[in-house]
């Protein structure tokens, strides 16, 4: 999966300790298929698990549930806008409301 990340989304999260990777998980609650991601959970880091993988882009560590890259059409640009970051791709915005929790 290519992931990019604009120079205003790298500004907040380059403020993330190394120690730490970024979980995007789906709220498999939701019947809002575009918006499914609600938040980026900053987590220490761990090992995987089975239905799990990690992407890295600028240095950042993202895990991921094994379908993620399918939901974005293998293409992901993450924005920072407006105190929210922005997920979408070359076809649509898919979520410009998304924030960042310490868990």
């Amino acid at each position: 999966m290519n992931i990019t990340i604009t120079e205003q989304a790298k500004s907040k999260l380059s403020e993330i300790p190394d120690d730490k990777l970024i979980q995007l998980s789906f709220d498999r609650g939701s019947c809002d298929i575009v918006n499914t991601l609600y938040e980026m959970k900053v987590i220490n880091k761990r090992e995987k698990e089975p239905y799990e993988k990690v992407i890295t882009s600028e240095k950042l560590d993202f895990i991921v549930d094994d379908d993620f890259e399918d939901t974005y059409d293998h293409e992901l640009t993450i924005d920072y806008s407006n105190h929210f970051f922005v997920f979408k791709n070359k076809n649509q915005t898919f979520n410009n409301r998304i924030g960042l929790r310490y868990v």
